[in-house]
């Protein structure tokens, strides 16, 4: 099986869900057969993309199975969103910036300490695309005379301890970390929550 191949058939079960495919039973079938193709993949860097997609599809069984509440679906959609991978790297990356300050302003309206982290946690994975297409091109964030500025992995972990925009129990480390993202393709392919591709 080819990545393309995978991506198609990953979009299209995305995009059946809550149209042809209703069941929640029926879409973790779905998943499951997905994530088996995806065991096929010849390349390695391709494999390690359907996997973070594949956790993806994972939040999204887990999302059919217990529906969640307002604020969490209205950051979902904001992180879909947020993670498409038109567009140039920097574009991708913009959007990933308007997306965490558009869920941080969800979060802010959540009315619990577990449905605010719970809303938080999914800028993650854009923290992720941020540092990552920051990396690429380049960009730092600037510091003063004589001070080094932050690679791509600490510009992460600083957002991380960003109570603005993390839960307070903090956001945990990405299984595949920014450095390991080197093309721009691969790094707008990075880890999402739950999906709306429809």
């Amino acid at each position: 099986m080819e990545y393309a191949e995978f991506d198609t058939e990953r979009r299209r079960i995305a995009r059946a869900w809550g149209r042809e495919i209703t069941d929640p039973e029926q879409l973790s079938v779905a998943v499951e057969r997905l994530r088996e193709q995806a065991g096929t993949l010849a390349v390695e860097s391709d494999r390690d993309r359907a996997m973070a997609y594949l956790t993806v599809m994972d939040d999204l069984v887990s999302e059919a199975e217990a529906p969640e509440s307002e604020h969490i679906r209205r950051a979902s959609d904001v992180m879909m969103r947020s993670t498409a991978p038109e567009g140039t790297a920097a574009e991708q990356r913009a959007r990933a910036e308007a997306g965490m300050a558009e869920i941080a302003r969800i979060a802010a309206e959540a009315p619990t300490t577990g449905e605010r982290d719970a809303v938080l946690e999914m800028n993650e994975p854009l923290a992720v695309i941020v540092a990552t297409h920051r990396e690429g091109a380049g960009v730092t964030d600037a510091a003063p005379a004589g001070q080094r500025t932050l690679g791509a992995d600490e510009q992460t972990a600083k957002f991380a301890a960003d109570q603005t925009v993390a839960p307070a129990r903090g956001i945990a480390a990405p299984s595949v970390t920014p450095g390991s993202r080197a093309t721009a393709s691969t790094a707008a392919a990075g880890p999402k929550a739950p999906v709306r591709d429809r």
